[in-house]
């Protein structure tokens, strides 16, 4: 039963990846979404300059040979910070998501699984989450226990767990009515087994599309946190905090090389996540397959 199981959800695979595929707009969001994780990972091979470094004798330098991006009010290379940056601003967001959807999974689980009073405390929790503004509370939470990396990653991922735990709650209500958990329980499964073994990898898929969009998400809440002066603290190098050093006028004005660079990595990132999870989303639809 657990072979063919296993050949069932191999399949399955394929057919996800084929129609994945199809979608011309997540394919590229996925190229670029990997291009930028790898310049993230390999940023000291892309770059000679330290993000840190300040050089006062090169500060507010626009692009040129020997800084293709320029260089900020304090003399270090922006394709560094940039470069850098990304790996801040990637793994806040990456980490986050993996911290509200791994309780999401556990809340939600238990909620649809065990229903009743587990059920009603656990979504009147989440009730009491949505409740209040998102972004209010973090900026609060983050003034509150300093600027660090840490902490923003903690904030968001513990601020943003309701949403995927109303989602799985959902799938698990409408699949434990389903035969196959019925013969389970018929044969003598544990609760445990039934949950976990049975449930849960049958639930996975709209979790899966909801985590790449919480990314996008997380990574525009770290963003917004650095930009005021609440995230990622300097000279650690993030976009949000880089957009933080560009607020004042005469740079928005007289020396875009200082945004545009952060504004842009924010954007076309953001864009290429919101993609693929658009492309997720129909490549677990089974309707969408024509074959």
């Amino acid at each position: 039963m657990d072979a063919a199981l296993h050949q069932e959800q191999l399949t399955t695979g394929k057919k996800v990846w084929r129609r994945f595929c199809r979608n011309r707009l997540a394919l590229a969001g996925l190229v670029v979404l990997v291009l930028f994780v790898l310049s993230a990972i390999f940023a000291p091979w892309l770059t000679d300059y330290d993000p840190n470094r300040n050089n006062l004798r090169d500060r507010n330098k626009p692009p040129s040979r020997e800084h293709p991006l320029g260089t900020d009010d304090m003399g270090r290379d922006i394709l560094a910070r940039t470069l850098y940056g990304g790996r801040i601003s990637l793994t806040v967001g990456l980490v986050a998501v993996g911290i509200s959807m791994s309780i999401g999974l556990i809340l939600g689980s238990l909620a649809g699984f065990f229903g009743g009073a587990v059920d009603t405390v656990i979504m009147r929790l989440a009730d009491i989450f949505y409740s209040f503004p998102f972004l209010i509370v973090a900026i609060t939470i983050a003034a509150i226990f300093g600027p660090s990396i840490y902490n923003t990653m903690v904030i968001l991922g513990i601020l943003s767990w309701p949403g995927p735990a109303r989602l799985l709650r959902a799938e698990f209500l409408k699949l434990k009515t389903t035969d196959f958990v019925t013969a389970a329980e018929g044969i003598g499964a544990s609760p445990a087994r039934i949950m976990f073994r049975h449930v849960l990898p049958n639930a996975l898929s709209p979790l899966l599309v909801s985590a790449t969009l919480e990314v996008a998400s997380a990574i525009l809440s770290e963003a917004g946190l650095s930009f005021l002066g609440l995230g990622v603290p300097p000279p650690a190098p993030s976009w949000g905090n880089m957009l933080n050093r560009a607020r004042p006028l005469h740079i928005l004005a007289n020396m875009p090389w200082m945004w545009l660079p952060p504004g842009t990595a924010i954007f076309v990132v953001v864009l290429a996540i919101n993609f693929v999870g658009d492309g997720l989303r129909d490549a677990f639809d089974p309707r969408q397959d024509l074959s």
